[in-house]
């Protein structure tokens, strides 16, 4: 029988193990994401992103797209585009580990 619960828990916890990703695709859009704690994704050109959530990474792939991020201690930050920018702020004020690849993108503690 502790088996047969077992199995039946793992089954209803599965969906929320499979979408510990938060995606957001589109261009020039406005969007008000919460990460719950896993990785955000912005794909696309001139979005303006809010994000909650503490979450553990963020990736932007694209150019031009404005951030606003809440970050787990110790989150990674990766950029992947142009003219990006990504503002954060983390509970215990460290900085994420970032990694750039493309040219204009700028990343910042919030004040």
């Amino acid at each position: 029988m502790a088996v047969a619960k077992f199995a039946l828990l793992t089954i209803l916890a599965l969906p929320a193990a499979l979408s510990a990703q938060t995606q957001y695709e589109g261009a020039g859009a406005r969007q008000d994401i919460d990460c719950g704690g896993s990785i955000a994704t912005i794909r696309g050109a001139g979005n303006t992103a809010i994000v909650t959530g503490r979450c553990a990474a963020l990736l932007i792939e694209g150019a031009g797209n404005r951030v606003r991020i809440d970050l787990a201690p110790k989150a990674t930050v990766t950029i992947r585009g142009a003219s990006n920018s990504v503002v954060y702020r983390t509970p215990d004020r460290t900085k994420p580990r970032v990694s750039i690849a493309g040219a204009g993108n700028q990343v910042s503690m919030a004040r």
